[in-house]
């Protein structure tokens, strides 16, 4: 073949050379490499240049051409024996054919081919870049040269001999050039090497047969995809059975090769396949042993996955539900271009996970139990029954107890009706059931009757109790006991001293209109009673002044006859509620309140002592100026009278005018100087009759 193209060369050089054993006369063509590539606007015409024309090689097909130059020129697709004038041309516009020295950077772009027809110079301070996948051809003797300071970066690009049919194609058009030319064409020269012919077996699917001059190498051999399987090369068919592989660098034997594509089966696997963990937040892992790029996912949001090398890292949430739950980690073959396969033959392997549920912590037991009540200041409770490492925690307001509420470490007192609930809380299960136990606080009969630090004592046949609904303002007052006919049911307490007493009361009981001793309620001071009430009273009230100093006992009591009673629709009882006691100074009547209020009775100034003193210096006591409902440190505060006319006639006011809570009289005199005449009360609408008034007031 070198020879044969030597010949060629001489023949572009004008010289006479032989073409097997004829010589052929001399043809100018314009081309640069050996063999001739024509590409482009090329010349052809004599050799001694009398005949010049130019050839525009793109308006014809790519392939060997017979240029002939007999006065004429003719262009024709070699079929047949060359004559001596003409000369064999290679027209290849498709590929990119390159050559001379490069005045800048330059890159050959990725999957192309690029036939190199005479040397290719980098100069210094250029670069030529060679992209992955680009396929170079070598024209025979062409070459890449690197001047210093220049480089060639290659990234995975082809580079092969220009004839080298295994890589970017038939560039050199061989195949067509012996299917068009007679095989004596080339016979007779000695140099030209015979041929060989190398088939490709995928199982029933035969690729495009290659041929290669013989001693030549196979070069980059045909990749091969399959889902099923992963390519392994190419193995020799010898005597019916697989031999050895066929490697890019072996030599191609003369005659048929049988190459048989070798398959390696994909391979994945885990261990282990499945797992359970425990409820809490926990990491694991699973190993994979895989011949193939894999992906990993989940199921599950409550599983994160990643990859560590060749395992699998899982993390795990906590499952705060009672119920186990079960997740899948798929690990699946990836497809090339770098997506998870799909369809039925997907490779793939699930890893199962089982996460436990997480139990639930017994509740604890309050004690008092719900409903308990209790008659005093306090009542102490325990919580009890959380399992070991759990913590009780507890509200008293009512509200649900969470991990935030107080820690429950000894009993505790309670003091008024409070709800108690608990629940025990432990990491790694689930909170218990909240328990809740109502602890009633019952009000003593002193606080049904708001004097709280009063003894209030109850007997006869059947105790007053409280009732704490039935009060006056619908809140909780005294209620007598359930009695049968001649039976009563008796309320008592003490005070001391003078002073104003204020209560409520009513009864529900058959009527007793002529104080014949039938069913009633009455109200007793040392024995004796002042006031008593029957039939369906309602809520009234009752003031009872005490003017003595001393003890003093104070009784209701409820008492039936002794005779059957028709009770239908009533209630058969008695009520107390809002007991009030404004105590008195001596004789004064002075409420101990008011002066207290008014800040005059401390730890050296007694109540009776203050009600006597005139702090104002204005001639009234204290005590006094209460009375006429004046201000005793004001001198300037006094109870006056007015006169005005109204109608013509004159009426007498006064101030301050308290009312219903004083007793005021108008006293009026015809004349001042009569020593004999008295003072005489005066109604309204008479003091027309009178020439001098004076106002006199008292406590009612």
């Amino acid at each position: 073949m070198k020879e044969m193209m030597k010949m060629l060369l001489v023949a572009v050089c004008g010289a006479t050379a032989a073409w097997g054993h004829a010589a052929l006369p001399a043809v100018r063509v314009d081309t640069r490499a050996v063999p001739l590539i024509a590409t482009g606007v090329e010349y052809v015409g004599s050799a001694d240049g009398t005949v010049v024309a130019e050839w525009d090689t793109t308006q014809v097909e790519d392939g060997w051409w017979r240029v002939a130059n007999d006065g004429a020129l003719g262009i024709t697709r070699p079929t047949g024996e060359a004559s001596h004038s003409t000369v064999d041309v290679l027209v290849l516009n498709g590929p990119s054919v390159v050559g001379g020295r490069m005045s800048q950077s330059a890159a050959w772009d990725d999957e192309r081919v690029v036939v190199v027809r005479h040397d290719v110079v980098v100069p210094s301070g250029t670069t030529l870049m060679l992209g992955a996948g680009c396929i170079v051809k070598f024209t025979e003797g062409a070459r890449i040269v690197v001047e210093d300071g220049g480089s060639v970066v290659a990234e995975g690009a082809y580079l092969a001999a220009f004839d080298d049919d295994s890589v970017g194609g038939d560039t050199d058009m061989n195949g067509a050039l012996r299917t068009t030319r007679p095989t004596n064409w080339w016979l007779d020269d000695p140099a030209v090497a015979a041929l060989a012919t190398v088939k490709f077996v995928d199982g029933a699917t035969n690729l495009p047969t290659r041929t290669y001059t013989a001693g030549k190498v196979y070069g980059t051999l045909p990749e091969l995809v399959r889902e099923d399987a992963m390519f392994g090369g190419w193995r020799r068919v010898e005597d019916g059975g697989l031999g050895q592989a066929a490697l890019p660098g072996d030599v191609v034997a003369s005659g048929e090769t049988v190459l048989q594509a070798y398959w390696i089966p994909y391979e994945l696997s885990i261990e282990p396949e499945s797992a359970t963990v425990g409820c809490l937040a926990s990491e694991g892992a699973f190993a994979v042993t895989a011949n193939v790029e894999w992906d990993v996912s989940c199921d599950a949001d409550w599983v994160t996955v990643s990859v560590d090398g060749s395992n699998v890292v899982y993390s795990v949430e906590e499952n705060a539900n009672a119920d186990a739950r079960v997740a899948t980690i798929r690990v699946v073959r990836r497809q090339d271009g770098g997506s998870p396969s799909q369809g039925a033959s997907v490779l793939s392997r699930d890893f199962t996970l089982t996460q436990e549920g997480m139990a639930q912590l017994v509740a604890p037991t309050i004690n008092p139990a719900d409903g308990t009540t209790f008659i005093g200041s306090s009542r102490r409770v325990s919580i009890s029954g959380a399992e070991a490492g759990a913590e009780i925690r507890y509200t008293l307001d009512g509200s649900e107890p969470t991990a935030a509420s107080k820690l429950y470490t000894k009993s505790f007192n309670v003091f008024d009706t409070t709800v108690v609930k608990a629940r025990a809380f432990m990491v790694g299960k689930r909170a218990s059931e909240t328990v809740s136990s109502r602890i009633v606080r019952l009000q003593t009969l002193a606080e049904a009757l708001d004097v709280p630090l009063w003894t209030v004592t109850t007997d006869g046949d059947a105790v007053w109790t409280v009732d704490e609904t039935a009060g006056r303002n619908g809140s909780s007052c005294a209620r007598s006991g359930a009695i049968g006919d001649d039976q009563e049911s008796t309320l008592t307490m003490t005070i001391e001293g003078a002073g104003t007493l204020t209560f409520w009361w009513k009864v529900d009981c058959e009527d007793d209109p002529d104080y014949d001793n039938w069913d009633f309620l009455s109200f007793e001071v040392d024995g004796a009673e002042i006031a008593r009430i029957d039939g369906d009273s309602g809520w009234c009230q009752v003031t009872v002044k005490i003017k003595s100093e001393g003890m003093h006992t104070l009784t209701w009591t409820y008492s039936k006859d002794y005779m059957d009673d028709d009770l239908v629709g009533i209630e058969d009882c008695g009520m107390v509620d809002q007991v009030a006691w404004s105590p008195l100074v001596g004789d004064s009547e002075v409420p101990v309140a008011w002066l207290e209020n008014l800040g005059m009775v401390s730890a050296g100034v007694t109540a009776a002592d203050a009600a006597n003193a005139d702090p104002d210096g204005d001639g009234l006591t204290t005590a006094q100026e209460y009375v006429a409902g004046t201000d005793p440190n004001d001198p300037d505060s006094k109870l006056t009278a007015y006169i005005e006319m109204v109608d013509g006639e004159p009426v007498v006011t006064y101030a301050p005018d308290l009312l219903d809570e004083r007793a005021y009289k108008k006293l009026g005199k015809k004349r001042l100087d009569d020593p004999n005449e008295e003072w005489v009360e005066v109604k309204d609408g008479e003091e027309g009759n009178y020439n001098f008034f004076k106002v006199v007031v008292e406590l009612p």
